[in-house]
């Protein structure tokens, strides 16, 4: 199963898509491939910085008074993802930092058999 980030886009500008409701530039796409193996490919119309398909190297827990999520969850952890074997253009590594929200429920009980949980990340 291929899991993806879900986002919401703007109307091209030029054709450079950008992220509502913020209205940044977007800069690439963030995915899971069909083995599980979390992607990134930062091809834009605007820019081609590459792929970079990452394995895990380091976590650490947000800290305690990061923001919650919209149903009052914890951050997520911090991440360190380094490139894996079939990187292009000299990529190296990802940090998701600064975490707001995205921590899965303690239970399942009365939840969907699928669902998703936003979280916001730097």
């Amino acid at each position: 199963m291929m899991t993806k980030v879900s986002l919401q886009f703007n109307a091209t500008e030029g054709g450079v898509q950008r992220l509502a409701p913020s209205n940044l530039e977007v800069s690439g796409h963030h995915y899971f491939n069909a083995s599980g193996v979390p992607f990134f490919n930062l091809n834009t119309p605007g820019q081609e910085l590459g792929l970079l398909p990452c394995t895990k190297n380091g976590s650490a827990p947000a800290p305690f008074d990061a923001p919650r999520g919209q149903k009052n969850e914890i951050a997520v952890p911090y991440l360190q993802l380094i490139a894996a074997e079939g990187a292009t253009k000299n990529l190296q590594e990802v940090y998701r930092l600064a975490t707001a929200g995205g921590s899965a429920p303690e239970f399942c009980t009365d939840m969907p058999e699928s669902f998703e949980i936003q979280y916001a990340a730097q």
